[in-house]
């Protein structure tokens, strides 16, 4: 049988087809979704705490720093890094040092180790099975000179003024994150010899070693030949040499933040930067179409950081507005968010009130959760306004937390000096699991500019994707998920080769760095993965969770 076709129809549902899809299209680019929970909400994990039997759940990693009265900006620096990942801490001053508790590590903050009353105060407790690291090279003195042969050292010569790092094995897995050669990082060291029977680290680009580990009777010393760890930014080498002590857990935030600072602002419609298009058809056309494909291409979440360009905003239909918009929106829906810059010092008066009216102009209903701090912050004006924000990028020098806010660090990046930028990245990546970075489009002048900064902001997410693809890409809103690195303690117990990690509080997937000399041979409770020599990413949606170690002879 033969079926006539009715044209009238078939026209009639294309043309129906056609007009859902237009509705989609019209509510999609609407303002409406900006106030779904999808775009514009960030829904927060509750949390889960449970009773801690101190006989049953194990002890709290414990370390002794030990600074002298006058050397106290070392000790504070570690101090506040540890305690911020749950560990307890106590500082001893080594004056009046006479003997060495039990602890996970006793770290030596301090170069006069002149003071120390006794040299046996710290051979006897390594000699019995502790941990010393010193995280400050000593001044040479005789009870250094006691010492030196014990902690690695069969030689040891004057002060010298060291550049560069070289790790000698890479920390994650492949090796891109290993040499950084650059003259900013300096230390001073001493010249020194290392015994055979020591394990080198670390070395300058001079090839003086500046972190090594050696075994001393039952126990070890860990000694960094540097003075840099006074700065939060440079706290790698510290980390790098506990992953050589016992198994130890640490909560990371595993996350990658990419600030777009200033963006979108006011560009003209003059021809600075192409002579085929104007100043803002460049931005929309060429450079930011690159950017969300970077974005697309390595599973960015941007946060776009912005600022009105005046006090008194126009109406909804300035140029910016459109901008802010039009920019705004492809990053809500690509997953990102929008955030607002903090008031510049002498623009205080009346700068929230102005970027909460473009806001409105602009992005009508929607909710600003971070602000990317360029200038210290008006809390008082800020929280009128803005009463959602519990982000603060870039007021901090690693993350922490205070009050109901989140403080994480955020720098812009340099692409000029590769290894010093990549050193940056690397160091809040091995202290924390962070890559927090912001990039700055206003410093793009010309066309030839633009395609050096797009090409080196690609290279960078492409070392990433090979050094740490497991690495999360998240809103910097959503970072308070991660609850347990700003808040709660790990309870470790260890029984013959296997460790029950247990938590008294935590939210949603909390994620841990677990280092170990000895390889993992099984686990419950968590997920594990393997992401450099003797580390390995941890897991876990429990509160209690246990990794067993293979069987040593």
């Amino acid at each position: 049988m033969k079926h006539a076709f009715k044209l009238e129809k078939g026209l009639y549902i294309i043309g129906v087809f056609i007009a859902v899809l237009g509705v989609l299209f019209v509510l999609i680019r609407s303002d409406y979704v900006l106030k779904l929970p999808l775009f514009n909400e960030s829904s927060v994990s509750a949390i889960r705490t449970q009773s801690i039997d101190p006989n049953k759940d194990g002890t709290i990693d414990s370390f002794l720093i030990i600074d002298s009265q006058k050397e106290t900006r070392l000790s504070s620096s570690l101090q506040t890094r540890l305690e911020g990942i749950g560990k307890r801490v106590t500082v001893s001053s080594i004056e009046k040092l006479t003997s060495l508790p039990e602890a996970t590590t006793v770290i030596i903050a301090t170069e006069r180790l002149d003071l120390l009353r006794d040299r046996d105060i710290l051979l006897n407790y390594v000699g019995e099975g502790g941990t010393v690291f010193f995280a400050t090279r000593p001044s040479p003195s005789p009870r250094f000179m006691e010492i030196y042969r014990h902690v690695g050292l069969i030689e040891v010569g004057n002060f010298v003024e060291t550049t560069g790092i070289q790790l000698t094995n890479p920390f994650f897995g492949a090796s891109d994150y290993q040499t950084f050669e650059t003259e900013e990082l300096i230390n001073s060291s001493l010249s020194v010899r290392l015994d055979p029977n020591a394990t080198l680290l670390a070395r300058s680009s001079q090839d003086v070693p500046l972190l090594w580990q050696t075994d001393y009777q039952a126990g070890r010393f860990i000694f960094f030949n540097g003075t840099m760890m006074e700065d939060p930014l440079e706290h790698a080498l510290f980390f790098v040499g506990l992953s050589h002590t016992d198994p130890m857990l640490r909560p990371i935030l595993n996350t990658k933040i990419t600030a777009l600072h200033g963006f979108p602002f006011h560009s003209s419609d003059e021809r600075n930067i192409s002579s085929s298009m104007t100043d803002r058809d460049y931005y929309r056309n060429i450079f930011w179409a690159e950017l969300q494909r970077v974005e697309a291409k390595y599973d960015l979440n941007y946060v776009m950081a912005t600022a009105s360009p005046s006090l008194n905003p126009q109406l909804e239909t300035s140029a910016y507005s459109e901008d802010l918009a039009l920019y705004g929106r492809e990053t809500l829906r690509s997953g990102g968010e929008v955030s607002i810059i903090s008031a510049p010092e002498k623009q205080q008066e009346g700068w929230y009130k102005a970027n909460s009216q473009q806001l409105q102009y602009a992005l009508p209903g929607l909710t600003v959760k971070t602000v990317l701090a360029t200038s210290s912050l008006d809390e008082t004006r800020l929280n009128k306004l803005f009463s959602d924000v519990t982000v603060t990028l870039g007021e901090a020098r690693f993350p922490t937390v205070q009050g109901n806010r989140l403080r994480l660090p955020s720098a812009p990046s340099d692409f000029t000096n590769t290894d010093l930028t990549k050193w940056y990245t690397f160091n809040e990546l091995v202290s924390s699991g962070l890559i927090s970075t912001q990039i700055m489009p206003q410093a793009v002048t010309s066309e030839e500019g633009g395609e050096q900064f797009l090409a080196s902001f690609k290279d960078s997410h492409e070392m990433q994707q090979r050094e740490v693809p497991w690495l999360r890409s998240t809103k910097a809103s959503d970072v308070a998920d991660n609850h347990h690195f700003f808040n709660g303690s790990i309870y470790t117990k260890k029984t013959d080769n296997t460790y029950t990690f247990t938590l008294d509080e935590g939210s949603d997937e909390t994620f841990f760095y677990f280092t170990t000399p000895i390889p993992v041979a099984d686990y419950e409770d968590c997920q594990l993965e393997s992401i450099g020599p003797g580390l390995y990413l941890v897991k876990s949606e429990s509160l209690s969770f246990t990794i067993q170690l293979e069987e040593t002879i």
